[in-house]
C-alpha cells in the first residue's frame, strides 16, 4: 500500500472515532462511540457588552457551587453576537478582544466528542417564549442525531406561578430601599409568544407587595397593546397622587447588555420619543431617574431558581 492510501486509512479510522467514513450522517453517529460523563450546559442569549461577562462568570459559579465537580460548559443562542465577538468586536473594553463562544448546537457536539452523554441543560432565558422553544427543538435535533445521548432542560426563570411569587419576593427585597423614594420600574424584553403575559403576572405579584412596582417591555404582546410600553407606564405614573418625583429603572432580564445600556438608560439624543429610551422619556417628564445596572444574574438568590430549575432539569 502506498503512502497516499496509508494516510487515507488512517485519516477514515480517526474520523470513525467521531463520524464514522460515510456520507450518510445517521450511520455515522451510529458508530460514534459515547462516552459515560455528566455534564452542565447554560444557554443564553449573549452579550458583546463587558459587564455582562462579569455577570455569566457570577452565574457560572453558582452553578459551579450548587454542582461541585460538574464541568459546567456555555452556549450563546445569538449568531450576530457569537459573530461580533469572533471578530473582536465588542463593546468598550471587549473591543479588539477575541471571544470564541459556542452556540447551544456548538457546544453539545464538543461534549459529546469530549465523552459526555448526558446533560443538563439550563435555559437562562426569563420566560418560557420562542428562545426556549428554539432550544428544545434544537436539543430534540440534537438527541435525533446522536442516539443515546440524555439530555434535560431547566425551565426559565418565571416558568410556573411558584416562580413568578419567588422572584416578586426577591425583588421586592433587593428594591426596597429605592420603593421609599418612588416607583420601581423593570424592563423586561417582550415576546409575540404567549408566555409575554408571565411580565404582567409578574407585576401583579410585585404589586401585592408594593403598588408602586412597574414591568414593562420593548417589544411584544403587551408592547403593542400599550400597556407594557414605556409610554403606558408613564402614563400611570403620571396618575399618580402626589406625582412621584423620583424612579428607579432596571433591567428585567439576566444581564445588563444592550437594552439595558441603549433602550432603557441610553443618550440616543433624538427627538422623537419613539426612539427615546425609557430614561429619556421619563426626565422629559421631569423625573428624576435612578438606573440600577444590573441584570437578574448578579443576584445570587435569583441564580439560585435557576439552579434549582437545573437540579430539576426533564
Amino acid at each position: 500500500m502506498n503512502l497516499l492510501k496509508k494516510s487515507a486509512v488512517a485519516l477514515c479510522a480517526i474520523a470513525l472515532v467521531f463520524t464514522g467514513c460515510s456520507d450518510d450522517d445517521d450511520n455515522n453517529n451510529d458508530r460514534l462511540i459515547l462516552g459515560d460523563k455528566d455534564g452542565i450546559l447554560l444557554v443564553t442569549f449573549g452579550s458583546s457588552f463587558p459587564d455582562p461577562q462579569e455577570t455569566f462568570k457570577n452565574i457560572d459559579n453558582a452553578a459551579k457551587t450548587k454542582f461541585t465537580g460538574e464541568a459546567v460548559n456555555w452556549g450563546f443562542t445569538s449568531d450576530l453576537i457569537i459573530n461580533k465577538l469572533r471578530k473582536g468586536n465588542g463593546e468598550g473594553s471587549l473591543q479588539g478582544k477575541i471571544i470564541d463562544n459556542d452556540s447551544p448546537e456548538e457546544a453539545m457536539e464538543k461534549m459529546v466528542k469530549d465523552g459526555y452523554s448526558k446533560f443538563n441543560i439550563q435555559s437562562l432565558h426569563v420566560i418560557p417564549g420562542e428562545e426556549f422553544d428554539e432550544l428544545k427543538a434544537a436539543v430534540a435535533s440534537f438527541e435525533s442525531k446522536y442516539k443515546g445521548v440524555d439530555v434535560k432542560i431547566g425551565h426559565p426563570l418565571l416558568d410556573t406561578d411558584a416562580d413568578i411569587q419567588k422572584v416578586a419576593e426577591i425583588i421586592a427585597k433587593k428594591f426596597s430601599s429605592e420603593l421609599t423614594e418612588g416607583p420601581v420600574l423593570l424592563m423586561g424584553h417582550g415576546t409575540p409568544h404567549a408566555a409575554d403575559a408571565q411580565y404582567l403576572k409578574l407585576q401583579a405579584e410585585l404589586r401585592k407587595l408594593n403598588s408602586n412596582f412597574y414591568v414593562g417591555t420593548v417589544e411584544g404582546i403587551g408592547f403593542n397593546a400599550g400597556t407594557t410600553s414605556i409610554g403606558a407606564l408613564i402614563t400611570e405614573l403620571n396618575k399618580l397622587t402626589p406625582k412621584a418625583t423620583k424612579v428607579t429603572i432596571t433591567p428585567l432580564m439576566s444581564i445588563a447588555g444592550d437594552h439595558a445600556n441603549n433602550d432603557m438608560n441610553g443618550n440616543s439624543g433624538e427627538t422623537d420619543p419613539a426612539e427615546q429610551s425609557w430614561r429619556e422619556r421619563l426626565e422629559a417628564e421631569n423625573y428624576t431617574v435612578n438606573s440600577i445596572m444590573k441584570g437578574l444574574g448578579d443576584y445570587d438568590e435569583i441564580n439560585a431558581i435557576w439552579m434549582n430549575h437545573l437540579e430539576n432539569a426533564e
